[in-house]
């Protein structure tokens, strides 16, 4: 009894460490000799969007440094781009008395940013801040604040 269990577990144990191997096969007979083999991999989107800090600006500063929106890592699929979206209602709000505001724009270049797609690690948009001297010469003393909020998506082209 001891030998029919020892051999069993012997052969158990032999099968148990046994691999299969796949592999393509050629036929002897064909001709030519060749077979194709595919290779295949998968790459999972995957990207890093940097957005402007808070900032402080400085009195009677017409336009000011934001910083820049810049996608510094993508890896995109070919029909699919990066979108950065601007939020914001335009007014610095008196900390004290909210009705008191100074209105101002978020500028790309010469033009308000509201929106700009990204394809690649690499690309940017310049952002400044900007507020008429008109804008500053009618402002009431005191702190002003405003939140302004960055929607980042990924979307069809």
């Amino acid at each position: 009894m001891k030998k029919l269990l020892s051999f069993t577990l012997a052969l158990v144990m032999m099968l148990s460490v046994s691999v299969t191997a796949f592999a393509a096969t050629i036929n002897q007979d064909s001709n030519p000799k060749t077979v194709d083999t595919e290779i295949t991999t998968s790459i999972a989107p995957t990207y890093t969007v940097t957005i402007p800090a808070d900032v402080n600006v400085s009195f009677n500063a017409t336009s000011t440094s934001f910083g820049k929106i810049e996608v510094t890592a993508a890896q995109i699929n070919p029909d699919k781009c990066i979108k950065v979206a601007l939020t914001t209602d335009g007014t610095l709000n008196n900390t004290v008395d909210a009705t008191k505001v100074i209105p101002y724009t978020v500028n790309a270049g010469a033009t308000a940013f509201t929106s700009a797609t990204y394809l690649a690690a690499g690309e940017k948009t310049d952002l400044t801040i900007n507020i008429t001297q008109n804008d500053w010469n009618s402002a009431y003393a005191g702190d002003y604040t405003d939140t302004v909020t960055f929607n980042v998506s990924y979307i069809d082209r």
